[in-house]
């Protein structure tokens, strides 16, 4: 007897079990369409070059942002030799105990045409800061109202109100505003070079076409970072170019990049905070405004607690680094007063006809060691290179054009034999930033931060090197190729401009028409701003239907509201005359040509003139 096999019995499906078989299995076969493999596509191969050289900057934030543009006063008993080395090391943000932040950037003052920024506003009071404090993330605030903020949140820490970054009390820095140096000494050579006397020039700290601008030679070491006006002191062993100066020695505080603290500075600004903080105090009283009075008690006494920890740096190692430096810069400042005394007499006595080396051998040997001792009283470090350029007085990132100093050179022969500060005439500013390109085109600037904003100033040198008699007369075509560079770059800034302002225009009109389609815009194409003139739309008047165009005749349509277009082109209250006096006319004439139609019905008259009506679109004129 043969069996049958028997098919074993299907497993009944679980609606579990079927939900996870189609979860783990793929339905595209169904559908009887695949996409194609994918196709990687191997990098571009691009010159080894190209690879090395390219301009490409990392991904910015805000650290790097804060280490472009600020200056910063650091806490004594750090190392900072690295920085000396590479200029896009951030600083260790516990180590810096003060922000310098210029009053007016170079780069905003050069645009806003000399305007200062003044004082930056708090972004929650909006009124100047009361013993401002910035955050990791570079933004400035009252000590007060950023406490007040921080006070709201239910953690250490909140979000910064502009960026949105953390923000933690104990990274809060003080801020000192900079304005420059105070006063301007003169040299000790005579007046500046390029101008007939100290007294009679004007200088401005701010970079505007037409002014005069003091700017002083700057003098870098390739070995270091550290760049400082040439003068008696720089170089010389008081500032050696890898050990971070203190900020009274001199030119360090308005041109170095960072410098030392003392304990005495940071407790004299600490005081100023509060002054600052008593006058809000006095303020919010008078208004009665007992919780901001709390914050305000709060800030001084963390403003007091800051005190006592500067205090605490007067170790006795720092006292005596700090009395080692103002020794050596007295010395030194006496030194090279000795040699201008010297000089001045030399000069004002008459001069002897013997030889200059006839008078030393007959000089004593002790008299003329003191002589060569004090002609090199202060012999630079040595070094394989030294960058030279010129840079502004005010401290600013504002430096003589790359071809001006070329002019310099030719004229003058070298580098070292710039006069140490010049007054020239200011013709042009140009902005830029620090990238990898810059540093390669001028390489005395490789010393300035990665994305730092800098000013080049195109300048009239000719009274430096005697006018187009002198130095001028080579670089006539490179001058005037540079004028004419500037011209059209001025044209095209002119045009970007006038296009600017006419899309501006546009787009206002058009969203006035969409908004208000029963107004009429009158619009002025001379005014800048929005001088609109809204008239309220006159309605069509009754005509009588006659002729062939049905119930409203071509006449009576040309007295509707104008067209979009004609918004757009912004005609004139003349020109709005002359066209109503055109379309008169033609509705007289259309009435005519109607009226000849109508009453002209027999047979063999004579003949008329046809009348024929031209459109021109604005109006229309009748030939015969």
């Amino acid at each position: 007897m043969s069996s049958t096999p028997r098919t074993p019995a299907a497993s009944p499906v679980t609606p579990r079990r079927a939900s996870k078989m189609a979860s783990n299995q793929s339905l595209n076969h169904l559908l009887n369409f695949t996409l194609p493999p994918r196709q990687t596509q191997p990098p571009p191969s691009l010159p080894r070059r190209s690879r090395k050289t390219g301009t490409h900057q990392g991904v910015w934030n805000k650290e790097r942002f804060v280490n472009a543009q600020y200056r910063f006063v650091m806490n004594p008993n750090g190392d900072y030799t690295v920085h000396f080395a590479d200029p896009d090391i951030f600083f260790q943000w516990q180590d810096i105990l003060q922000v310098i932040i210029p009053r007016s950037s170079a780069l905003a003052s050069a645009v806003a045409s000399g305007d200062h920024e003044g004082h930056t506003a708090c972004p929650i009071c909006l009124a100047p800061p009361t013993a401002p404090r910035m955050t990791k993330c570079g933004h400035v605030y009252c000590f007060p109202c950023i406490l007040h903020y921080l006070n709201t949140s239910e953690n250490k820490w909140a979000r910064c109100p502009i960026c949105f970054d953390s923000v933690n009390e104990k990274q809060l820095k003080s801020v000192k505003w900079c304005d420059g140096p105070v006063h301007i000494e003169e040299d000790a050579d005579g007046p500046l070079a390029g101008s007939s006397s100290s007294s009679s020039v004007i200088f401005d700290t701010t970079p505007r076409a037409g002014t005069t601008m003091r700017m002083r030679l700057m003098q870098r070491p390739q070995i270091t970072t550290l760049a400082l006006p040439r003068s008696e002191t720089w170089p010389s062993d008081l500032l050696p170019p890898h050990q971070a100066p203190f900020h009274f020695l001199p030119d360090v505080f308005d041109y170095a990049k960072f410098m030392l603290a003392t304990p005495s500075y940071l407790v004299t600004d600490l005081t100023r905070d509060l002054d600052e903080l008593a006058s809000e105090r006095r303020m919010l009283a008078g208004m009665t405004d007992d919780l901001g009075i709390l914050f305000v008690d709060a800030a001084d006494a963390k403003v007091r607690r800051q005190i006592e920890k500067a205090s605490a740096l007067d170790t006795p190692f720092l006292k005596e680094r700090i009395d080692k430096a103002m020794r050596d810069q007295h010395e030194i400042e006496a030194r090279a007063a000795f040699i201008r005394n010297r000089r001045k007499q030399e000069s004002a006595t008459p001069t002897s006809e013997a030889p200059q080396e006839l008078l030393a051998l007959n000089a004593p040997p002790d008299a003329t060691a003191g002589r060569r001792q004090r002609r090199n009283v202060n012999p630079p470090p040595p070094s394989t290179s030294t960058y030279y350029y010129y840079q502004a007085a005010s401290g600013l990132p504002i430096f003589l054009h790359p071809l001006d100093i070329k002019i310099l050179l030719s004229h003058f022969g070298g580098y070292a034999a710039f006069p140490d500060s010049i007054s020239v005439r200011i013709e042009a500013v140009g902005e830029g930033t620090v990238n990898d390109d810059l540093r390669k085109r001028c390489k005395y600037l490789a010393h300035m931060p990665d994305s730092a904003d800098v000013v080049f100033v195109e300048a009239d040198v000719g009274d430096v090197v005697g006018g187009a008699e002198g130095g001028l007369r080579n670089f006539e075509g490179a001058l005037k190729m540079r004028a004419a560079r500037r011209k059209e770059k001025g044209r095209k800034d002119e045009r970007a401009r006038v296009r600017a302002e006419e899309r501006d225009r546009e787009q206002r009109a058009n969203e006035f028409a969409v908004t208000n389609p029963s107004a009429t815009w009158v619009f002025t194409a001379d005014s800048p701003a929005l001088d609109e003139v809204i008239l309220p739309a006159q309605p069509a008047p009754e005509v009588p239907a006659t002729g062939a165009w049905g119930a409203r005749s071509f006449a009576a349509a040309l007295h509707s509201a104008p067209t979009t277009s004609d918004v757009r082109g912004g005609q004139q209250a003349t020109r709005r005359e002359e066209r109503e006096e055109d379309e008169w006319d033609m509705d007289a004439a259309w009435h005519e040509l109607e009226a000849r139609n109508s009453g002209g019905g027999g047979g063999g008259g004579k003949r008329r003139n046809k009348l024929v009506v031209l459109g021109s679109g604005g109006g229309g004129r009748r030939r015969r």
